[in-house]
């Protein structure tokens, strides 16, 4: 894949890539005396991972979103959570690029996300249910075009359930 290709289909790899090959440039090599390679090939990587960066926080804040919704279904805020996941899903799956899942610790961000959801809680007086460890959720349902939601939803309940393993 040509560079400007990759540039279009994958920014993220894209930077990453532009990265390395500014860093591996060869001493000596023809290159304008005021570039500062270091620092660029730095800034390049860093808008990279500003990407995927965003891509975390969107799906954290709905996963937190998501714990809200499962566990305190009677909340007056209740109708409104739904809303904002989708709108944080659409903005992942909007902003998200194949090479960031190699990056991606869904089960890091999902233990952030319980640990953010209890202290919300802890606000209002709340609190939270034992939550599972591992995460419920996998990648590809996060970011996909057309997240449901609702199954989202249930199968956070069904993990939350007694009867799970």
């Amino acid at each position: 894949m040509s560079a400007k290709s990759l540039y279009e289909e994958d920014f993220h790899a894209w930077a990453l890539e532009q990265a390395r090959v500014l860093r591996a440039l060869r001493p000596g090599a023809k290159l304008p005396n005021d570039l500062d390679q270091d620092h660029v090939a730095e800034e390049i990587e860093d808008l990279g991972n500003e990407q995927r960066f965003q891509v975390e926080s969107n799906l954290r804040q709905a996963m937190v979103h998501l714990i809200k919704v499962a566990v305190f279904p009677d909340e007056p805020a209740v109708p409104n959570w739904p809303q904002e996941v989708n709108a944080f899903l659409d903005t992942a799956h909007d902003r998200y690029s194949p090479s960031m899942a190699r990056a991606i610790d869904i089960q890091r961000m999902w233990e952030k996300s319980v640990r953010r959801s209890a202290a919300d809680m802890r606000i209002t007086g709340q609190r939270l249910p034992v939550l599972p460890v591992e995460t419920p959720f996998i990648l590809g349902d996060l970011i996909a075009e057309d997240v449901d939601t609702l199954a989202l939803v249930t199968r956070l309940r069904v993990a939350l359930s007694p009867a799970s393993p």
